[in-house]
């Protein structure tokens, strides 16, 4: 029954890698702008390639950081500095990667002139708002480049 139960599984994530194949053809960059509440589809399982480069922006990260940050932190000030001291290596090492990639979102959501969420930038080209599943948003672009070339115009 298990063995079952693995085989529906590989020939299910088959499937699944050809028609995000076949869905995202042509398609080298989607850059994804949300916040934490907002569910993208798909998260890649560790390991697993997309056909494209997917990177999401969560642009509400910093906030969120922030509201860790003064979770953890004790209320008077002394214990507050004696605990930023001991733990100041780990916060180094965890927070500033994590508030780096929040900055630059910010920065590419301004540069994109992203101006609702969710949005989807895909190629550098073209914004696909309202969505947060990334093949859905592929598909848009397609047939909105494909109704663009149709009539002469490029998309």
């Amino acid at each position: 029954m298990k063995a079952r139960s693995c085989f529906q599984r590989l020939v299910l994530a088959g499937v699944l890698a050809m028609a995000g194949t076949a869905q995202a053809q042509g398609v080298l960059t989607v850059e994804v702008f949300a916040n934490s509440a907002m569910h993208i589809t798909p998260v890649p399982a560790q390991g697993q390639a997309l056909p494209y480069k997917l990177s999401v922006y969560r642009l509400d990260a910093l906030q969120r950081i922030e509201t860790t940050l003064n979770q953890q932190l004790p209320q008077k000030e002394a214990d507050a500095r004696a605990w930023l001291q001991a733990n100041q290596a780990r916060l180094k090492r965890e927070v500033t990667p994590q508030a780096v990639a929040a900055a630059n979102g910010i920065a590419l959501a301004h540069h994109y002139k992203i101006k609702r969420l969710p949005a989807m930038v895909i190629d550098r080209k073209a914004v696909v708002y309202g969505l947060t599943d990334v093949g859905a948003a592929i598909e848009r672009y397609q047939a909105t480049r494909g109704a663009s070339a149709a009539r002469g115009r490029a998309p």
